[in-house]
């Protein structure tokens, strides 16, 4: 055995390893993610609807009002939906050996996302500058969005956590950082179709801060869970 096939050979040995001495779960891991990504999905519709009707009176405030331009509106929220599809998808992903994705593209969707949500959020072009409802008022502070985004994302994170509890043999902490990224791209969906503000303070701190912070989240809460 050359000097090079040694380290695959005991990473291998440590994945056997870890595998022969963990409990058979009793349901599925794909069952399970299945389960977690329907969660995350009706906690984001939910969410969107009763946040926004009970502080706007509308079902998506923010896919409605104070609009500079309905292409404009298209082609974010079609961008976000994609970075949010593909972010899920790669941090999700398990091979056939059950080793998931290559650490280069987790570290590419923990890079990733917060950046893209950095770019369209902040890009101005959705909503119109200073726009206000007399019976509501925006905090340039996004506490409200804040708190709307983190729930969304420590539930999303959650649920992810739970689905591959004991599933991830390598590289756990870029899996779990990974993770955290697409929790805060369903949390950066949620409060996009809950607000209509278009503050930068208020994006920067309500909508773009909670995607850093579920990022880092992961790396640094999950690891343990995912590692069998």
């Amino acid at each position: 055995m050359t000097a090079s096939q040694q380290p695959s050979h005991a990473l291998y040995a440590r994945v056997l390893a870890a595998v022969a001495t963990t409990p058979a779960p009793t349901m599925r891991t794909s069952t399970r993610m299945h389960a977690a990504l329907g969660a995350v999905v009706f906690v984001v519709a939910a969410v969107i609807v009763t946040a926004s009707l009970a502080v706007y009176g509308r079902a998506a405030a923010g896919l409605e009002l104070g609009l500079q331009s309905r292409s404009s509106l298209l082609a974010v929220s079609c961008l976000l939906g994609a970075t949010t599809v593909v972010a899920t998808a790669i941090a999700v992903f398990r091979s056939s050996s059950g080793l998931g994705a290559r650490a280069l593209w987790l570290v590419f969707v923990s890079a990733f996302v917060p950046t893209t949500h950095v770019v369209l959020i902040l890009s101005g072009t959705v909503h119109i500058p200073d726009f206000a409802m007399a019976s509501v008022e925006v905090s340039p502070w996004g506490l409200r969005c804040l708190a709307i985004a983190m729930l969304v994302g420590v539930i999303a994170l959650g649920c992810f956590g739970a689905a591959l509890h004991r599933a991830v043999p390598v590289a756990s902490r870029l899996r779990g950082a990974a993770l955290g990224a697409a929790a805060g791209a369903w949390a950066g969906l949620a409060v996009f179709g809950f607000c209509p503000s278009d503050d930068l303070q208020h994006l920067a701190i309500g909508h773009v801060l909670p995607v850093f912070v579920l990022t880092s989240l992961g790396a640094s809460a999950l690891a343990r869970v995912l590692r069998p």
